[in-house]
């Protein structure tokens, strides 16, 4: 019936473009408030080094084109190193073609999380990933350039595709709790790969700071794009704003 009449996306109709390994439908339709629907397509992804992100999103006007036959309040690029990899500029050159191949709005995750550090009113971070060091390197110098101090970037392996490639949420939050926090005013964990809506409030309550995440600051941002406001619990002080 929701379908039928519309009800299903009567507030936001987001449309979602996301590697093959990723955990984006699980986080967006679980934590999504009422009336807001996805829709997803998949790029094909070799891992996240340099070069395969590259791959990656050279892919992204392909996928694009599909929402042009629907309209969408935002389509996403969902991936946190994908958009930002080629450096400075690099998530607004994505969105560019999002919207160029679709004509809907387009967000990128790395954008998203630009935006929630400005909401924030922080800039100070600690980084954690999953991502090789070169990888690392680059998210580091795209957060640098967009006027983010990072005072680390810890990469903690699991940065293969496939079976058994994504880490525990126990093995998030320890390798969290081991990170040097001094200096920092804000926990970044990166990628859009690990599954991390359920760690966001307990680790802020347990680093003493807010908590961004790729999926949290992505829903945020998809949400306040197509309008909807809501303030939804347990999803850590950005989702208060």
């Amino acid at each position: 019936m929701y379908y039928r009449d519309g009800m299903y996306s009567l507030r936001a109709r987001i449309g979602v473009i996301a590697p093959l390994d990723d955990q984006v439908e699980y986080a967006f339709n679980k934590y999504a408030p009422y009336g807001v629907s996805f829709d997803s397509t998949r790029l094909s992804f070799p891992g996240p080094t340099p070069e395969g992100l590259i791959y990656l999103s050279d892919q992204l006007e392909e996928a694009a084109k599909m929402y042009a036959k629907k309209p969408h309040d935002v389509v996403l690029f969902g991936c946190t190193s994908g958009s930002c990899i080629k450096g400075y500029g690099f998530d607004q050159e994505c969105i560019e073609r999002i919207e160029r191949a679709s004509g809907c709005p387009g967000l990128t995750t790395s954008t998203a999380v630009l935006e929630a550090f400005r909401a924030l009113g922080l800039n100070k971070t600690v980084v954690m990933t999953p991502y090789p060091e070169d990888t690392n390197q680059a998210e580091k110098k795209f957060l640098e350039d967009n006027g983010l101090e990072v005072t680390s970037i810890t990469g903690v392996g699991f940065n293969k595709v496939g079976e058994f490639s994504h880490p525990s949420k126990y093995f998030l939050y320890r390798q969290a709790k081991k990170l040097k926090t001094e200096g920092a005013e804000v926990f970044f964990l990166s990628c859009m790969g690990l599954a991390t809506m359920e760690l966001v409030q307990i680790l802020e309550e347990d680093l003493g700071m807010p908590v961004i995440t790729s999926h949290q600051a992505s829903l945020w941002a998809c949400l306040r794009h197509s309008r909807v406001n809501d303030k939804l619990p347990g999803l850590g002080k950005l989702f208060t704003i």
